[in-house]
């Protein structure tokens, strides 16, 4: 064969796989869903499974009330609070409004985590952050 027409076969094929990839990547977006396990694992035992402040660990931790979370929007003039969710789930930050934390560090716990699976790597953080932000993403499609 000549080359020209190796070269030829080889951008077709090329485009073709990468046409593939940008619409699995399109599909995948249009079909990304919020998915509760992050939420059922991390938060559910005192936030309650639908998330409205009633899970086992209140009974433990009398005293503490982790709140409604399906009226976050509702309780900020119906706009979800994704950057103040983000930092309150987070925790490394100081969110002074938030009073006294009671919360667990969820930011440092993910990290941590990440480490122990995966050792020292530069993506720990990027890991830790989408854990969150899928809690975040959850919350949001919860809300009432």
């Amino acid at each position: 064969m000549s080359k020209l027409l190796v070269r030829i076969i080889s951008a077709a094929v090329v485009f073709l796989f990468s046409q593939t990839v940008i619409v699995t990547a399109q599909e995948a977006a249009r079909n990304f869903e919020p998915v509760a396990a992050e939420f059922e694992n991390s938060c559910a035992s005192c936030h309650g499974e639908d998330g409205k402040g009633a899970g086992f660990l209140t009974r433990v931790f009398r005293g503490v009330d982790p709140g409604d979370l399906t009226q976050l929007a509702a309780n900020n003039d119906g706009q979800f609070p994704s950057d103040k969710v983000f930092q309150v789930i987070d925790g490394r930050a100081e969110v002074a409004a938030h009073g006294d934390r009671k919360m667990p560090v969820w930011g440092d716990r993910y990290w941590e985590r990440s480490m122990t699976e995966y050792g020292p790597d530069e993506l720990n953080r990027q890991r830790a952050r989408s854990r969150v932000l899928e809690l975040v993403y959850y919350l949001q499609s919860i809300q009432e």
